[in-house]
């Protein structure tokens, strides 16, 4: 497994495979290089900014008045902070989308289907389409951030942790119903209604094997294999190919605790 983020460069301080499970380390030393990753790519992701745009200048088209010019001002401003989990759920995505190794698609922003500010929607934090060599598969994954000082991370463990909810993801057949209604749903080109097609031929001819599962876990600590290695290797011994598993650790310049505020800030 490998993955290079063209504008994110990254060391790889450690790596490892066990069965149908790979994992690996990425290293961030560059704090600029990550702040402009965070403010630029994720910012857009986090805030869907297509949809935003595209609501906030047909809102701007029906006033009529100061009165209601004064307060689209004051309703357009009023954009809550970001839960920590859906910062780090942005982040993973980009980091996934700009992996120049292979074609990640996410046929849909989950934010559009939040009814409220802090709403957790149900099932896998990442739902989309890997292509890669003339394959399309459909892709499920988990997102942990953790500013957990011990290692392995707290994360890593119980049934809410990475690992359980990858398993639950690569093997319940009830998930995988409601995560492929939830994606037929929204591929709504024709483009999308082909990959869509062509990734689940894969998964029923499989028996519901061939899929990608993807774990990342965001750090802002020192680069440890012990974060992932033997929690990947319990996930191998459960598992088995065609499906492929690829958990990742991503150690990032600049703190967790600082993120939401970086993107709170409006740019220059």
């Amino acid at each position: 497994m490998t993955m290079s983020v063209a504008d994110l460069p990254a060391t790889v301080p450690y790596r490892g495979n066990d069965g149908v499970v790979d994992w690996a380390g990425y290293h961030v030393a560059d704090e600029a290089r990550f702040h402009s990753f965070l403010t630029g790519p994720v910012r857009a992701r986090l805030h869907d900014a297509e949809a935003s745009d595209d609501f906030e200048a047909e809102l701007r088209g029906l006033v009529t008045t100061g009165m209601a010019s004064e307060f689209l001002r004051r309703f357009l401003a009023a954009v809550p902070d970001e839960p920590g989990w859906a910062v780090g759920e942005a982040v993973a995505e980009c980091l996934l989308t700009e992996d120049s190794e292979r074609e990640i698609v996410w046929p849909w922003n989950a934010n559009r289907d939040r009814r409220t500010p802090r709403a957790s929607l149900p099932g896998a934090d990442l739902v989309g389409f890997c292509r890669m060599d003339g394959e399309a598969l459909l892709l499920f994954g988990e997102v942990k951030t953790s500013e957990d000082r011990n290692t392995p991370p707290g994360v890593m463990y119980g049934n809410t942790g990475l690992i359980w909810q990858l398993q639950e993801n690569a093997t319940r057949l009830d998930v995988q119903h409601a995560l492929l209604r939830w994606l037929r749903a929204r591929c709504n080109t024709t483009d999308l209604v082909e990959l869509y097609r062509s990734a689940v031929t894969r998964y029923l001819s499989s028996g519901g094997k061939e899929i990608l599962i993807v774990g990342l876990l965001l750090r802002d600590t020192e680069p440890s294999e012990r974060d992932i290695s033997g929690r990947a290797s319990a996930l191998a011994r459960q598992l088995e190919a065609p499906t492929r598993v690829e958990v990742t650790a991503w150690y990032l310049p600049i703190p967790i605790a600082a993120w939401a505020d970086l993107l709170r800030r409006r740019a220059p």
